[in-house]
């Protein structure tokens, strides 16, 4: 008796809800007419939602997301019917048949809060986007009359298809995914257009509790459970068929975010991007705006330039040793060394040329095994000659060690390694286009997140002989011609500017008598330089330094001319691409162009260019230059197969090692050191530390766009033959024939002889030219 009773009185209290809900509905519209106390709605499509700002490459494909609340906007068209058929089965299936509340499911709600039963929310989904889009989320009595008021009003104003759109660009899935196609690239790495059914189902599923009992990564299981739920709730519906609904079933969920294991690409870049934005736009426009950021940067070569950079970084810092003589070692720290799970093991491509941690199980003087991932890889002994050390030396069991995956067996879930260390040498690299002075390439270090200072724009370092060229370029202005004979001899002199003796030297403290000034250059002679220097003058030299770009500050010391002074790498790259353009020095830029988020342009930016030397002037040096390639200190970018132009520089104790190099289309400057100066070792100059960089990068540049353009001759340079040694005209006792370019008046008139042949050191011997500086 006491049961009949119990359950007539649910029933009783159900028809009572029900009944009182259906006056209160009435009594709502009724003050929704007449009460003015409420918000009202005006047009949802003037309400700016939070949209993220994305950053594209020159190609148009984005590389950078900056946003608080990360949302991209669809129209209709654009969501599939499995969707919006999904969002109305697991929301509010009678969406199309109530006018802003769902009172079926309001009764619902309130009696499975009554008798303490899970039957469900009650907000319809208008009232869900009206709650979004003008009111808190905390709950109460207020709050739920004024959402309540508010769906009705968007109701009689929007059509459902229109509601539905706004709802779904809206709503909140999870971190900081807001929206339907946010969530589908983060979730299953495709546009909301190209989900199935399942994945339509697995979204809407999560709407009520994204970040809690239905987090897709942390709750798998509740997920599962969920969308299979809404997929039954769509085939009881009959939205889809039983086929459909059997086949989405055994569509697995996704493991992990579409993005998760995918190497950022050009940190350095795109967040001198965002420095750039913040400045000019603000934080709301930059993470909140929706602004469209059309850089100039292109994808492919920003990861050929990161590639070599790194793999150039760490053959340098094996050259230095072994380091790493603690490593982390899991039995010393209580850890199981066949179970524990190393974090970077996460997400982590497992494939030939990744670099990963990874735990030695055994060890021995011929080979270790090395767990990595669900992997068992071998270190054989000859992968780690480069230490010095044996194996037994090296490693013990337990260590956690850096490894680079050589060869990969994925059926036998084996892997062959390399033994690596992270290096401590850092460096930077950037490339430029010549014609308009877009950066197609910028590396600002080995790793931004071991540092986010940018060695590319922001590093100021001694310039070594990269700084050359530019004195040279001031000579050729000033009387001097590539036949020109300077003494490289030994002299010292008090510096004027500075009030110090000055006593220049060569790299290796040799001196090789007279020789042409293209002798000086391709050689890289420091004494030659500073000759040439003294003669010009050193004020000379700043004035023609800051007609390059060179901001920096400069002195009129006799130094100069050695690169004693401290430039950014972007500077010099800047000032390199004079001698590419013929006397034409573009400023570099990253920016193409923004638009808002209405597709209108706010900024839009075109190459600067100036004309900064003659343009015979400029070419005799992008001539001098191809010398110091092919037969100077920049012989490791010989074997490239395009005209290259280009100048390696070392300062003091072998602090700083550069290569900035040129092709008809692109400048590229390499800078290699340490943050806190220290030298890189003995010898480790710009040809043997920052050419091979230069060179990885522009074997890869060189290939897929090969050069199809020489440097052509000015019409106001004469080609000569002379002697190279000499500097005379050709004649048949020369030995070292070559066509040398010439500004008019100040070709050589008088043709080399036997007396001039005995002038130059070792002229009778075979040809050997220095090779590094």
């Amino acid at each position: 008796m006491k049961k009949f009773f119990l359950k007539n009185l649910k029933i009783l209290f159900i028809a009572v809800t029900l009944l009182v809900t259906i006056m209160l509905g009435i009594l709502l519209g009724l003050i929704l007419v007449y009460q003015k106390g409420f918000p009202q709605i005006r047009n949802l499509e003037d309400i700016n939602p939070v949209l993220m700002t994305t950053v594209y490459d020159d190609q148009n494909a984005p590389i950078k997301e900056f946003a608080i609340e990360k949302r991209i906007i669809v129209k209709s068209t654009e969501i599939p019917a499995s969707l919006k058929k999904a969002i109305i089965a697991a929301e509010d299936n009678q969406f199309y048949s109530h006018w802003g509340i769902n009172f079926r499911g309001f009764v619902r709600a309130v009696g499975g809060v009554l008798l303490r039963k899970k039957w469900g929310g009650g907000s319809s989904i208008t009232q869900q986007l009206a709650r979004g889009l003008f009111l808190t989320p905390e709950f109460s009595i207020s709050r739920k009359l004024q959402e309540m008021l508010l769906a009705i009003q968007i109701e009689k104003k929007y059509t459902k298809d229109q509601i539905l759109t706004f709802y779904c660009n809206k709503i909140f899935l999870g971190g900081s995914i807001y929206g339907i196609e946010a969530a589908a690239r983060y979730y299953f790495g495709k546009t909301v257009k190209e989900i199935n059914l399942a994945e339509a189902a697995l979204i809407a599923g999560i709407v009520p509790n994204p970040n809690g009992i239905y987090a897709v990564f942390k709750r798998p299981e509740n997920v599962h459970k969920r969308r299979n739920y809404v997929l039954l709730k769509m085939l009881l519906l009959k939205s889809i068929s039983d086929k459909e609904y059997q086949e989405a079933l055994t569509v697995k969920l996704p493991e992990k975010p579409s993005d998760a294991g995918n190497e950022s690409l050009a940190d350095y870049f795109t967040e001198d991007t965002r420095k750039y934005l913040e400045a000019k736009y603000g934080d709301n426009l930059l993470y909140k705006g929706g602004l469209k950021v059309f850089t100039t940067l292109n994808g492919e070569m920003q990861r050929w330039a990161e590639d070599a950079l790194r793999e150039g970084l760490r053959t340098l810092d094996k050259r230095q040793g072994w380091r790493s003589s603690r490593l982390f070692n899991l039995p010393e720290n209580k850890l199981n060394i066949n179970k524990y799970r190393l974090p970077a093991w996460e997400n982590a491509k497992i494939e030939p040329g990744q670099i990963i941690e990874g735990v030695v199980l055994e060890v021995s003087r011929t080979r270790a095994i090395v767990r990595i991932a669900g992997f068992a890889g071998e270190l054989r002994a000859a992968e780690a000659q480069w230490t010095k050390k044996t194996l037994t030396r090296l490693l013990k069991v337990g260590d956690v060690a850096l490894f680079k995956i050589l060869a990969v067996d994925k059926g036998k879930a084996k892997l062959d390694l390399g033994l690596e260390q992270e290096p401590e040498v850092d460096g930077a690299l950037l490339a430029v286009d010549n014609k308009s002075g877009e950066i197609k390439a910028m590396v600002g270090g080995y790793a931004f997140q071991k540092s986010k200072f940018n060695r590319a724009i922001q590093a100021l370092r001694q310039t070594g002989s990269t700084f050359k060229p530019i004195i040279y370029t001031a000579a050729l202005e000033h009387g001097f011609s590539p036949a020109t004979i300077i003494q490289d001899e030994p002299f010292s002199y008090i510096d004027e500017w500075s009030g110090e003796l000055w006593e220049p030297r060569n790299h290796k403290g040799d001196y090789l008598g007279p020789m042409t000034l293209r002798r000086g250059l391709e050689q890289s002679r420091n004494v030659v330089t500073s000759r040439i220097l003294q003669d010009i003058t050193p004020q000379v030299g700043v004035t023609y330094a800051k007609k390059f770009g060179i901001s920096s500050d400069l002195k009129p010391f006799m130094s100069l001319g050695l690169g004693a002074f401290e430039v950014t790498l972007q500077e010099m790259v800047e000032a390199f691409t004079v001698f590419a353009n013929y006397g034409m020095r573009v400023e570099s830029y990253f920016v193409r162009s923004i638009r808002d988020l209405n597709n209108n342009i706010i900024e839009e930016n075109f190459p600067e260019r100036k004309q900064v030397i003659e343009k015979e002037t400029a070419f005799i040096m992008n001539y001098l230059l191809q010398g110091v390639v092919q037969s100077g200190t920049g012989w490791r970018a010989r074997v490239l197969p395009a005209p290259v132009g280009g100048k390696t520089g070392t300062s003091n104790d072998f602090t700083d090692a550069w290569f900035i190099g040129f092709t008809p289309t692109l400048t590229v400057g390499v800078w290699v050191g340490f943050d806190q100066k220290k030298s890189l070792g003995q010898e480790q100059t710009g040809s043997v530390a920052a050419a091979p960089i230069f060179v990885k990068f522009m074997e890869n540049y060189l290939a897929k766009y090969p050069e199809t353009n020489k440097f052509r001759i000015p019409s106001g340079i004469y080609m000569i033959d002379i002697d190279k040694y000499t500097g005379k005209l050709v004649s048949p006792d020369c030995l070292y024939p070559f066509s040398e370019a010439f500004l008019p008046g100040t070709e050589p008139l008088e043709f080399c002889n036997e007396e001039e042949h005995q002038k130059i050191f070792n002229y009778y011997q075979t040809e050997t030219e220095s090779t590094d500086d």
